[in-house]
Order: structure tokens, then sequence, then C-alpha cells
């Protein structure tokens, strides 16, 4: 059984993808012993995968959401002999030849289809949605399974493509990194230079669903508190901002991992305004260093965070000026102890893919 792992996404280079592929990676190889793992990578990162007994790795120099995608990936495929994929995504070939297992970490892109969601050409942007359209759809119902990260998720596909079958879809909570596991053992946390210090914290890029925009609002009313947003500069970020007064907004961008937890640790609370995710990871990472956490009351982060934060309407800043307020009355929240590690995923996504090779 020739396993085929997808890892092109493998890096720091692709953000939150990247962050999960690598994490994964990390753990999985520990649970095929005795067995061969191809992982298929980018050159980019090709020499910086770690090199293991059991581990062959493959030159896949092919672009994601491409045609190239969809018509050199199975000829790879089968020129390596793989007998099963594995995908950290959802955009594995439609036709791939071989059983597939996917990954749908949600369904943002199938809920939020507008022209404030793109930066490309409207005749680019319909083309691209298109194509996502055929793919999303082709590998939900050819994917033997499909791992996502919530039950939520797993609702969602349920309920816009009613021929999935439910037990094929496997939820697999993911986990924050070790580093706010030990963050308290960290020595010399910085002190970034010109931080103040009352802010509030928001942590993520500008994508539409991210719902800035009621926080920038919120912002009008509470003038004891600066924002600090943690995010990479893009078109998003400047739609997002340019309505608003900017001189109490602080923006920071490529912080180390460890500079990011003190970031965290420093703020008097983080808001995650979403109007949709897969998971939470950011108001996970936030609790873990005792930061209180102000959530959108969507049913994702109901699932993840249970009674651990604050909960707002996310259509109303004047709610999320309430839960703000609400929170800055109180001391600040004992530190999460959560248990859950990426070994852990990388276990259980292990049994799914051990119990349908074993099936085939």
């Amino acid at each position: 059984m020739n396993i085929a792992i997808d890892a092109r996404f493998y890096g720091t280079g692709h953000t939150g993808l990247g962050r999960y592929t690598t994490n994964v990676l990390k753990y999985l190889p520990n649970y095929f012993k005795g067995r061969t793992l191809k992982v298929l990578l980018r050159d980019a990162e090709y020499d910086n995968f770690p090199s293991g007994k059991n581990i062959v790795k493959i030159h896949a120099e092919i672009p994601h959401y491409s045609l190239a995608e969809q018509i050199m990936m199975p000829r790879l495929l089968k020129s390596i002999g793989a007998d099963l994929l594995y995908t950290m995504h959802f955009n594995a070939p439609i036709y791939a030849g071989i059983p597939t297992i996917i990954t749908v970490h949600d369904l943002i892109k199938s809920h939020f289809t507008g022209r404030d969601t793109t930066t490309r050409a409207p005749w680019l942007y319909t083309l691209k949605r298109f194509g996502y359209n055929q793919v999303i759809k082709n590998t939900l119902l050819k994917a033997s399974d499909i791992i996502v990260p919530t039950n939520t998720v797993k609702n969602d596909i349920l309920g816009m493509f009613t021929s999935v079958k439910p037990e094929r879809i496997h939820p697999i909570a993911e986990a924050p990194d070790e580093i706010f596991r030990t963050s308290n053992n960290l020595k010399d946390l910085m002190n970034l230079k010109n931080l103040p210090l009352n802010y509030i914290l928001f942590v993520g890029n500008a994508y539409p669903h991210k719902n800035l925009s009621v926080l920038l609002e919120a912002m009008k009313s509470l003038s004891d508190y600066e924002l600090v947003i943690v995010a990479k500069s893009t078109p998003f970020l400047s739609r997002a901002l340019a309505p608003y007064d900017q001189t109490r907004i602080h923006l920071l961008q490529n912080l180390s991992d460890q500079d990011l937890v003190s970031v965290y640790k420093q703020a008097s609370l983080l808001v995650t305004p979403s109007l949709m995710e897969g998971y939470g990871l950011v108001g996970l990472e936030a609790l873990m260093v005792g930061t209180p956490v102000v959530a959108s009351n969507i049913p994702v982060y109901r699932e993840v965070y249970g009674d651990k934060v604050t909960y707002f309407d996310p259509t109303s800043s004047n709610d999320l000026v309430r839960a703000i307020s609400s929170v800055g009355a109180r001391h600040a929240s004992p530190v999460f102890h959560f248990a859950r590690s990426w070994d852990d995923v990388a276990r259980d996504i292990s049994e799914v893919i051990h119990a349908r090779s074993s099936s085939l």
C-alpha cells in the first residue's frame, strides 16, 4: 500500500494552511512505522522537509487551484504508484484515479461570494469561482473520507451537499501550537515599543467573513482602549481600515511565535468577531495565556469555546461594546489548560487513513 500525502502547503509561506500541514506532518509519520509515505512537496520546501526511514519525498511543483493540478496530479500519482491519496485541503484532483481522503477546513468560500471577497478582475474571479464550485462539489462527492475540524463544518457540508454520507465525514479538532502550552515558562517575553498599556487585540486577516469592521465601529465608543491588529498588510485590510480614524490603531505583522505570545499576554482582551469559521484557534491561544476573549455568537465558536468566552451578536457594534465593557469590569481570566496537541491530531488522522487503507 503506497500512501501519497499532498504536502504542497508545507511551510510558513501558506499561513494557516501551511501551519496546519507543518504541524500534522511533524507527527504523522510516527504512526506509519514500517509503511512508506510518499510526500508531495513544492520545490521551495523540498529540502526543508525532514527525511525519515519511512518517507520518500516527491517533487510536485504543481500550482494550487489550477488546471495543471487537475491534469498533472493524477499523472504524478500514477507514476509513483500511489494507492491512496491524503490531502491537507479540499483541492484534490477530481479524477485522481485512486481513493482520496481530503480535508475541508470550512465552506467559507461557498457562503461568501461577493465582489468584496476578491481582488481579482471580474472575469478572473468568475472563472476561479467556477473552478472552486466544480472542485469542492466533486471532491466532496468522490472522496472516500472527509476530515473536518468541527461538527459545525460537518453539518454545513451535509446541509449544502446532501448526497454526501455522514459516516464519511470525520471531525478532528485542531490544536494550539506548543508555545502557547509552555508560555508560562518563556523567559524575557518581549515588550514591544509603542504598544499601548490598555489594548484590545485582533489576530487574523481582514477578509470580509472576519468581520473586522464591527470591531472598528465599536472602537468609536471604547475610548479607554486602543486596538492592536496582528495581520498581513493586504488590500482587504486597507479597505476595512479606510473609513475609520486610525490614531488609536496599531498594526503589527511578521511577528515571531514568541513575540505573538507576548502580544497576547499583554492584551486587555482579544476580540474574534468572525461571521463564519471552521475552528477557532485564535481564541484558544488567548485563553491559554490567560487573556479574556470576546467572540461572535456563531455555532462553531459555541462548539469550540463553550462557556469560556463572552459572546456578542456579530451584526451589532453596540452589543460588542456591551460585551467588551462587561469583560473589562472583571479580573484577568484564568489560564485555560487545553490538553489536545498536534500529536493527538496526527494520531486521529492516521486512524482514518489506516481504516481506509485496510479496506482497499
